[in-house]
């Protein structure tokens, strides 16, 4: 019966020695007394830290720790606590030899005597200053994109997960109010119920990539331009976990582009005395017409114009729509008391007036702007004064 417990104990003895012999091949130890006095330590410990083992054994722990630390409560408790033979486990920051920092994932074990009381400790600890680092970095990234870009996640049928100051305060939302809700309460209704947007969200869930100016709604109805990505997210596994957008607001800088877009297309302009001109070049759509029309009464009221001369040269086509929104403009200018003459007329769209069966005969025209200028000058009490 002794001998069979002998065996045993032999046979325990003998794998524990093959474990710490496997932890001592892959994991940095070191031991200690219980007052922080350094026994020994392995190979891997002392290549960590950049020393010696005749520069370590029988130095303190502290050497390891930046000074502020060392003399702090908190350093104090660590080996109070170990001394009461509570095991501890973190990351740890520690100072190499050379004064650089090393991040420990590691643990500190009370070794128990026979008498169940600690008699030494040892710490099992793996270098993991490089992932450290590189977490710290993107975290720091992750910083700075929150501190100047709106940043919004959504699960992948489009659930908002979260968002950052900087979304909310660009749709005047609260989390509370978002939160849960899926991103189409950012949209116009009729684009969420597009073909364009169920594909969109298709291409999300495949895990492609969006970016590009996208049209969204406040939380007061005005529309917002965003200058945005939609990025999936992906595990280890390349299993997609889910979709964050990162937002710039160019509301302002499109404002002020469509602005300007309109400005270049439809210029209104005095070129003789009681003559404006107006060069009309691309499409004419309804809303372009209306700012046509817009630009050309105010003009006429501005500057008391007897003649506005709309020069369309420059259109490529005109249909029927075109025309009925040139012959609103002209009736318009005719009732504010001046003449109205469409200059640029070509053989073309001359004939494509003429199929289409649309009547002008209550509009002057021209085929170009000389003639509509002549026919100005040829008017009565109609002296040109050019600016």
């Amino acid at each position: 019966m002794a001998k069979a417990s002998s065996q045993k104990t032999s046979m325990a003895s003998a794998d524990l020695n093959a474990i710490y012999q496997a932890l001592d091949r892959i994991q940095a130890i070191i031991e200690f007394n219980l007052d922080g006095t350094i026994v020994k330590a392995n190979d891997n410990f002392l290549k960590t830290m950049g020393y010696e083992a005749d520069e370590i054994i029988g130095q303190h722990h502290r050497i390891f720790c930046q000074e502020e630390y060392a003399q702090s409560e908190e350093y104090q408790e660590l080996w109070d606590r170990l001394n009461n033979g509570e095991p501890l486990e973190a990351e740890y920051k520690r100072v190499a030899k050379d004064g650089s920092e090393v991040w420990l994932q590691a643990s500190y074990n009370p070794v128990l005597g026979s008498s169940g009381k600690p008699v030494r400790v040892v710490k099992f600890a793996t270098d993991i200053t490089e992932a450290k680092l590189k977490n710290a970095q993107a975290e720091g990234m992750i910083e700075a994109i929150n501190r100047v870009q709106a940043v919004i996640e959504f699960d992948l049928d489009g659930t908002i997960l979260n968002a950052n100051q900087n979304f909310m305060d660009t749709f005047n939302y609260s989390l509370d109010e978002i939160q849960g809700k899926h991103h189409r309460m950012f949209c116009e209704k009729s684009y969420t119920q597009s073909e364009a947007y169920a594909d969109f969200w298709k291409r999300l869930g495949d895990g492609e990539f969006e970016s590009g100016e996208f049209k969204r709604i406040a939380k007061d109805g005005s529309e917002v331009w965003l200058q945005a990505s939609y990025n999936p997210i992906f595990d280890s596994k390349g299993k997609l976990l889910k979709i964050i957008k990162f937002a710039s607001d160019i509301t302002a800088e499109v404002n002020r582009r469509s602005l300007a877009l309109l400005e270049m297309a439809t210029p209104v302009t005095k070129i003789w005395d009681g003559v404006l001109f107006a060069p009309i070049v691309g499409i004419i759509d309804s809303k372009r017409a209306v700012d046509i029309m817009n630009k050309s009464l105010s003009s006429i009221a501005e500057t008391q114009a007897r003649t506005l001369v709309l020069d369309i040269s420059g259109v490529a086509m005109v249909d029927t729509a075109v025309a009925n929104h040139l012959i609103k403009i002209t009736k318009a200018a005719v009732l504010m008391g001046c003449k109205a003459i469409i200059s640029g007329i070509s053989p073309a769209i001359a004939q494509t007036i003429t199929e289409l069966g649309i009547d002008l005969s209550s509009i002057h025209t021209t085929s170009t702007i000389e003639s509509a200028l002549r026919e100005f000058i040829s008017q009565p009490d109609t002296g040109p004064k050019l600016i």
